[in-house]
C-alpha cells in the first residue's frame, strides 16, 4: 500500500470536541457546503459509521469507520470500490484548547496508478485534511 500523508493541521479547539465531531460521520454534513462547486463532488448517504461520496470520474467510493481510538484516532476504509485504501485521522493536543490533525491515506495502487495519481492524492489528502480543520468544533 502506498502512504499518503497530510502536513499536520491545528485546530483551535479541545482535542474532545473534534473527537466527538469527526467520530459521527453525520457531521460532515457541516462541511458539505466547503466543497469547491469546480470539484464536482457530492456527498450522498450518511449515517454515524458510513459515508458516500460521488467522486466524477471514478463513481461512488463508500467510507465505512472500522475504528475509534477514543480522543486519538478514527479509522476508515473503502467499501465496494475498485481500489481499496484505508484512511486515519490522528488527533493531538500538545495544549489544552489545541488539537492537531493529520490525516493519512494508505491505498493499493499498482505502478501506474501511482504515477498517475500520486501527486493528486497526496493534494487531497491535504485538502481534505484543511476541510476537516475548518468544521467548526465548539
Amino acid at each position: 500500500m502506498t502512504e499518503y500523508v497530510s502536513d499536520i493541521k491545528q485546530i483551535n479547539a479541545d482535542r474532545t470536541a473534534v473527537y466527538g465531531t469527526l467520530s459521527d460521520l453525520t457531521h460532515v454534513r457541516a462541511m458539505a457546503d466547503r466543497i469547491p462547486q469546480d470539484k464536482g463532488l457530492q456527498i450522498e448517504a450518511i449515517d454515524a459509521d458510513n459515508l458516500a461520496v460521488i467522486i466524477p470520474g471514478a463513481g461512488k467510493m463508500q467510507l465505512h469507520i472500522v475504528e475509534r481510538e477514543e480522543n486519538k484516532t478514527i479509522k476508515l476504509e473503502t467499501v465496494n470500490f475498485p481500489v481499496k485504501a484505508n484512511a486515519w485521522i490522528q488527533l493531538l493536543e500538545p495544549n489544552q484548547g489545541d488539537t492537531r490533525l493529520r490525516l493519512t491515506l494508505h491505498a493499493d495502487l499498482n505502478m501506474m496508478l501511482r504515477s498517475m495519481l500520486g501527486g493528486k492524492l497526496k493534494d487531497m489528502v491535504n485538502q481534505m485534511a484543511t476541510m476537516l480543520s475548518m468544521i467548526p468544533y465548539q
